[in-house]
This record gives C-alpha cells, sequence and structure tokens, in this order.
C-alpha cells in the first residue's frame, strides 16, 4: 500500500494507505472499502505484514481499499477538544467521518478506482463511529461539523480567512443559508452500500477489563498501552498459535497512542444511546463478527444476537463468530478467511446497491 494525506477541510488532514488504482479498471459495481482501526492503532494495521494485509485481496478480487488513520492518530488531524454541547466523542467522530472524511475521500479517489461504492470495514473503537455515520448517510439533516466548528469559531471572533477582530463580510442570515447549502452538497454526498463491524459488542468481558480500565487515567488526554499487555490479550501470547510469529516483530511498530475520551465514551457512555440515536436508523447492509477468543467482548451466541438485533431496520444483517479468531482479527491466523470474507461481502454489497436503480 501506498501512503496519502487528503485536505478534508480547509484547517483538517487526514492521513492512511491506500492500494495504487489498478491498470485494469475493475468490473461493475466494484465497491470501494474504506477500513477504520481501533484504538491504539493505525492504518498500518490493515497491512501489517505481507501475509496479514488487506492488498493481496485487494489484487485478487480488483477491490480497492483505502485504510484511515483516524483523527487525532499519526497525521491525522485531531478532533476539537471543546466538543459541541450535547453531543460525545463517538458522536462528532462518526458525523465527522460522514460529513467529511467520507465524501472527501469520495471525490479524491471514486474515478480513479472506477468504484461505485463503499463499504466501511470498522474494527473495535471504530465500529461506533461507523454506526453514526451509516445512521446519518440514512437520515442527516443537521449542519456537518465543520460548519459547526465555523460558527464556533464565528462565536470567537477568529471566523476562518478572517483573523481576529477582522470585520465579518456577511451577515447572519447570508452566513446561516451558506451553512445550510454547504450541509445539503456534504451530507450524504458518498454512496454508503454496506458496513462491516468486528471486535465491538455489548457484553463485555469482565475480567479483561478490570485489567485494562485502570491503565485508562480520565484525566489524560491519551494513553499508550504497553505492547506486552497488548500482545498478551490481543494477539494470546505466541506458545497458544493464534498468531505467526512476524506478528510479534511488528507490534511495537504497530502501537500508537489513543485517545483517552474514546475509551471513557465507548465503555461508559455509549452503551447507553446507539441503539435507539443510531443503530436502529441504520438502512445499509450490515455484517456484524466477534472472534471466538475476543479479550474484550463474550462472543456468545445471546451477545451476538443482542448486537446483531439493534439494526432492525436494515436491510440485512449477517453475524457470527471467528472461529480460531482473537480480538486483533486481521492480525491473527484466522484473519486470511476473515479478510476473504470481507472482500467477498462488500463485492455482493457493491453489486446489490448498483442493481437498486435499475
Amino acid at each position: 500500500m501506498e501512503p496519502f494525506s487528503l485536505h478534508v477541510s480547509s484547517n483538517a488532514v487526514v492521513t492512511g494507505l491506500r492500494t495504487p488504482a489498478a491498470a485494469k479498471p475493475p468490473s461493475k459495481d466494484t465497491p470501494l472499502i474504506v477500513a477504520l482501526h481501533g484504538g491504539s492503532y493505525s492504518a498500518d494495521y490493515y497491512n501489517a505484514t505481507p501475509v496479514n494485509s488487506a492488498s493481496p485481496y485487494s489484487t485478487f478480487l480488483g477491490v480497492p481499499f483505502i485504510a484511515i488513520n483516524r483523527p487525532g492518530y499519526k497525521d491525522s488531524t485531531a478532533l476539537p477538544d471543546a466538543l459541541p454541547e450535547g453531543r460525545t466523542f463517538l458522536q462528532v467522530e462518526g458525523r465527522y467521518l460522514h460529513n467529511e472524511i467520507l465524501p472527501a475521500v469520495w471525490k479524491a479517489y471514486a474515478t480513479d478506482y472506477g468504484v461505485t461504492s463503499i463499504v466501511i470495514l470498522a474494527h473495535s473503537l471504530s465500529a461506533p463511529m461507523t454506526i453514526v455515520a451509516a445512521a446519518l448517510n440514512a437520515t442527516e439533516t443537521s449542519p456537518s461539523f465543520n460548519e459547526e466548528r465555523q460558527e464556533q469559531k464565528q462565536k470567537d471572533g477568529n471566523v476562518e480567512g478572517q483573523g481576529p477582530g477582522r470585520e465579518q463580510n456577511t451577515s447572519d442570515e447570508e452566513e446561516g443559508k451558506r451553512q445550510e447549502e454547504s450541509a445539503k452538497e456534504i451530507a450524504g454526498s458518498y454512496p454508503l452500500a454496506g458496513i462491516i463491524l468486528s471486535g465491538f459488542g455489548t457484553t463485555a468481558n469482565s475480567p479483561t477489563m478490570t485489567r485494562v480500565q485502570p491503565l485508562v487515567d480520565p484525566n489524560a488526554p491519551r494513553i499508550t498501552f504497553p505492547v506486552s499487555l497488548k500482545d498478551e490479550l490481543m494477539l494470546f501470547p505466541p506458545s497458544t498459535g493464534f498468531t505467526d510469529p512476524e506478528v510479534y516483530e511488528k507490534t511495537e511498530e504497530l502501537n500508537t497512542s489513543a485517545s483517552v475520551v474514546e475509551f471513557v465514551d465507548g465503555i461508559h457512555i455509549w452503551p447507553s444511546y446507539w441503539r435507539e440515536k443510531y443503530a436502529k436508523h441504520v438502512k445499509c447492509p450490515v455484517l456484524y463478527a466477534l472472534a471466538e477468543k475476543d479479550c474484550f467482548w463474550m462472543s456468545t451466541q445471546e451477545a451476538i444476537e443482542d448486537f446483531a438485533g439493534a439494526f432492525d431496520n436494515s436491510v440485512r444483517v449477517d453475524k457470527g463468530v471467528v472461529l480460531g479468531g482473537i480480538h486483533c482479527l486481521e492480525l491473527c491466523r484466522a484473519g486470511r478467511g476473515w479478510y476473504a470474507r470481507v472482500f467477498g461481502w462488500a463485492v455482493e454489497c457493491g453489486v446489490a446497491f448498483g442493481m437498486r436503480g435499475k
């Protein structure tokens, strides 16, 4: 994969990795897979080793693949420290994904790749922002995250293009109209054919959470988890055979600091609002899976049904357990089968999406 950098607004950048465009255009109704990593990883998660990578599957099926560094990871611009009133971090992150990142990715690469839709692949803590974005894709009528940021700057007397103390050239009414038109243009300006979620659930694995939560200082901005702990919990010890030796050689390189507030939201706040506010509004197909040996979430049949059942307005919900899998599905030996399922399912979604208008 090759690195990329996109300006998604006048003062924000999103970075990541992407597969090169094929010399031969893909078949009709090919989707673009946009992948989002979990907490304490980056886009490199999807290109860890030659074997544990999305690249071979992308090449074989002719399905392009883009892995995003989420806001605040590596060189991607972080979200503002001050969140809009009444919204949590994961809500704002999902809105930012919907209103800025995905439209920018689509505008930049859809033509070169020859794709006709997007399928999002989300692991672990990127699942909530994906659910938010999918719900907004179906229902969005609010101003974009960027417009909200501009509104706040206007209140602070520091509007984009007008430094502090400069006179504003537009009336409040004109500005309001401009924001409304911008929101209509941005919202839903990418064709979402499906979402794929793994490594996140509703029934926590209490022993693991008990070990991890004391490490998360709610007053600190970010946290870097010890590699030894991540190897033990997310990959399992080498003696277990779940993960190839080559992956352990990369874990130090793959490790990165994570936003503390996303962990606090995901564990303590998200469960109180995600079903009614977002999941029930998702209409696109959903593929949901948990690893058989996920360290953070119970992968019982009841737990799988509980999570998947929240998407009762989706046109299709596929769900199940990845046998032989661990939390970091894409990094373990079973990940090869998971990648094959991801790409195959994305192709189905792309074709179905293309056929709807016929």
